[in-house]
Formats: structure tokens, C-alpha cells, sequence
């Protein structure tokens, strides 16, 4: 074991006399034109070795600067995607906005044409047990809200409010079965031919119209609209379309199925009927009729 130590011994002290001599011959040879043939015959000696350690030396320098530059490109990815982030939400808020004051100038304008003096609400929550039923709005007696006041958009009747709070007041949906509505076609207008508007048990999106006499002129494309009957719903408010004509007209009275105007699943904002413009009495509120709601 003495003799393998001694060898490495040995080759250690070699390098660093060798190291020495360079480095004194580095040291000297600025001094000096010509270098002695010792000098020479060293220095040709061990420029591989000086290249080796001058390599390994630029190769550690290189991996350093790779690792720094790796942290740095990282930090700067990270940086670049916390703004695409933002960016990104700003982007869908924006168009977010954008649709919103689509909707509000489209109310505006249906608000101020619509012949009737209006309070507009925001929905704030639905019965999730009664989708096509119930729901909750921002609005209450304090704001001039009251029981049976109808409820529209401007893509047509909605349905009339059932109960008021102080700040809110709860919505009955013309497609929840407690509800039923006096209509009429409007094509036609004919006073005599009036039937009733209320849910449909086979498809809760759907409405269908019936109690009309079965020599009833209608056809698919009609529009069904309020009649003004029964003092709840002012006359002429648009209710929705007739989608299709019984192939067989049997027994008394004729039932047509009609696809409502408003959109339940996507119900935001909303106006209460206050009355009509001017606070002049609207036609049909004294009248009797077919409006119900049951308790």
C-alpha cells in the first residue's frame, strides 16, 4: 500500500514543479526575445495539458452561463404568462361588458317604444326544484313592486309576480303550471276567438294554447299574444309562436302547441309592468276573464 501512494505522491509533486516551471517561464518571458531550448522543449511538453484545463475551464463557464440563462428564461415564462392570464381574463370580461350593453340598449330601446312605464330588474336566483317555475328577483315593494303585475322582456311575456318582500319579489313563470293565460292569435284578432296560454306537461320549455273552438284559423308561424282578459296581463304583449297544426281536429275545443318568445334558461334581466305610460288605465284591466293563478 506504501508504494502506490508514494507513485501518486510522486506524480502530484511532478505537476506542481511542472505548473511551477510554466508558470515562471510565463513570468520570465515577458523580459526575454527568445526562450531557452528547456523552456521550448516544456512548453510543447504540456500545451495539451494547459489546452485540457483551458477547455474544461471555457466548458464550466459555458454550463454556468446555461443554468443562469435557464432561471432567467424561466422567470421571464413565468412573468409573460401570469400577463396572458390577465390578458386573457380582461379579454372575456370585455366581451363580457360588451354583450351586456348589447342587451341593456336592446331594453332601452324596447322600454321606451313599448307603450307602458317599466321597472327594470336583475334576476338574482332560481328554485333549482322549478327551472321553468320560479324565480327570484331585485326588486320589491319599496321600489313600486306589487302582487300580479306582469313580467316581460323584450322578447315577449315572462310571467306575473307572486309575492313582494321589501327588496326582492318572487316571479311565477308563464311555463309553471299554476299559471294560465287568456290569448289570442294576432293574425286573426278576431275578439271572439280567445283561448288560454298555460304550461305543457309533455315539455316543460314548451307552452301549448287551448279551450279555442276547433273552426279556429291557425296555422304554424302564428303569433300568440295576450288578450288583455282578466285584468292581470295588459293586451297585445307577445306570448310566443305556434310551431305546428293538429293533423285532426276532435272533440270541442282545439289545443296547439307554441314555442315561447323568452328564452327561460337564459333569463338575466327582466321589467315589471307598472302600468301603461302616462298612468293612463290600461284596456281590458276591468275586464273578466280567463287569467288564473292557483294558490
Amino acid at each position: 500500500m506504501a508504494k502506490p501512494r508514494q507513485d501518486r505522491r510522486s506524480l502530484v509533486l511532478l505537476l506542481v514543479v511542472v505548473l511551477g516551471l510554466l508558470l515562471l517561464i510565463n513570468v520570465t518571458s515577458g523580459e526575454r526575445k527568445q526562450l531557452t531550448p528547456v523552456e521550448d522543449a516544456l512548453l510543447a511538453l504540456f500545451a495539451p495539458v494547459q489546452s485540457a484545463f483551458s477547455s474544461a475551464g471555457q466548458s464550466l463557464q459555458d454550463l454556468y452561463d446555461a443554468a443562469v440563462s435557464f432561471h432567467e428564461l424561466k422567470a421571464e415564462n413565468e412573468r409573460l404568462q401570469e400577463e396572458i392570464d390577465f390578458l386573457r381574463a380582461q379579454l372575456v370580461h370585455f366581451h363580457e361588458m360588451q354583450k351586456q350593453n348589447h342587451r341593456y340598449r336592446s331594453l332601452l330601446g324596447f322600454a321606451e317604444s313599448s307603450g307602458y312605464e317599466l321597472l327594470a330588474a336583475e334576476v338574482i336566483s332560481r328554485d333549482p326544484s322549478q327551472w321553468f317555475g320560479t324565480l327570484t328577483i331585485n326588486r320589491g315593494y319599496l321600489d313600486g313592486v306589487q302582487r300580479e303585475m306582469a313580467v316581460i322582456t323584450d322578447r315577449g311575456l315572462v310571467g306575473m309576480v307572486s309575492t313582494v318582500s321589501p327588496n326582492s319579489s318572487q316571479i311565477i313563470l308563464i311555463t309553471d303550471p299554476r299559471l294560465s293565460v287568456s290569448a289570442r292569435v294576432q293574425r286573426t284578432r278576431d275578439p271572439g276567438i280567445v283561448g288560454t296560454v298555460e304550461s305543457n306537461a309533455g315539455d316543460p320549455s314548451m307552452l301549448i294554447m287551448t279551450n279555442m273552438p276547433p273552426e279556429t284559423s291557425i296555422q304554424p308561424g302564428d303569433m300568440i299574444v295576450t288578450s288583455g282578459m282578466g285584468g292581470i296581463f295588459p293586451p297585445g304583449l307577445y306570448i310566443g309562436m305556434v310551431k305546428e297544426r293538429p293533423e285532426e281536429r276532435s272533440g270541442l275545443v282545439l289545443s296547439v302547441p307554441v314555442e315561447p318568445g323568452v328564452n327561460f334558461n337564459r333569463l338575466e334581466e327582466i321589467f315589471i309592468v307598472l302600468g301603461p305610460a302616462g298612468g293612463e288605465p290600461g284596456p281590458g284591466e276591468a275586464e273578466p276573464g280567463s287569467e288564473a293563478v292557483e294558490p
